[in-house]
């Protein structure tokens, strides 16, 4: 068995007539956190969205090639067991105009769950994983949209948290916050590989250099190069992903 948690085999996407992604091979491993890095309009999101199925929602779409989750058929997989297996963390925090509590539970009910008590068990230990539930704890019934944007996008990594996840899928997660506020989140990413496989995409090459296990370098829907991170920002095999880790164009 191999083990990578994400896979794709030739795949190719097109949103109507273009051409969005072109016969991308590509593997995430399993407990790591890779990243994906490219100018903007690459197809980075569109890649990163394949894995729980977020470009269904969009029209005129076309996926043709292979697509796996722990080498099981994407399109064989149930959707709410995938968005269960396969969370995603968007680019700005989206916290539900709740409480944080009626937030954290939100997930847990969708899927059946009413025992309060287990309820408020699961909450308080994701809490703890994202290292807010010594600010929160006595703020439970506050409206989340009231939190700072770093502590309503550490909410939303603890909600999707409590649902337990193998996956985690971040689209530029850091984009909306202050250089201190992402130093938090990168350090929280690095303390959830451990127990989770995690996926990032994020126009920060210095974020990618700092965080990242793998990095998937990607130009105008190729997958230009993949490999080690540090093998990637040191010495790449491709001059195109040089010309773009240099500064030379994107």
């Amino acid at each position: 068995m191999n083990e990578f948690a994400l896979e794709t085999k030739d795949l190719n996407l097109y949103y109507g007539n273009f051409h969005a992604l072109k016969n991308i091979d590509f593997h995430v491993h399993s407990n790591a956190i890779t990243a994906l890095i490219g100018p903007s309009g690459c197809g980075k999101s569109t890649l990163l969205r394949c894995f729980n199925r977020m470009n269904d929602l969009i029209e005129d779409i076309r996926i043709e090639g292979g697509i796996y989750v722990h080498n099981e058929k994407l399109d064989e997989i149930d959707i709410i067991n995938l968005r269960k297996k396969v969370g995603m963390v968007f680019q700005r925090p989206n916290p539900f105009p709740f409480t944080v509590y009626e937030n954290m539970i939100y997930g847990l009910k969708v899927h059946g769950m009413s025992n309060r008590r287990t309820m408020k068990e699961k909450v308080e230990k994701c809490l703890h994983a994202v290292g807010l539930f010594d600010e929160l704890k006595d703020k439970f019934h506050m409206p989340a949209l009231d939190l700072s944007e770093e502590m309503k996008q550490r909410l939303c990594v603890a909600r999707l948290l409590t649902v337990e996840p193998e996956i985690i899928l971040l689209d530029e997660p850091c984009s909306a916050l202050d250089p201190i506020a992402t130093m938090r989140i990168e350090e929280l990413m690095i303390e959830l590989k451990e127990r989770y496989t995690i996926l990032i995409v994020t126009h920060n090459m210095q974020q990618a250099a700092r965080v990242s296990d793998y990095t998937g370098f990607m130009l105008l829907g190729d997958l230009v190069e993949f490999g080690d991170t540090s093998q990637i920002f040191t010495s790449p095999g491709d001059e195109r992903t040089e010309g773009y880790i240099t500064g030379r164009y994107g």
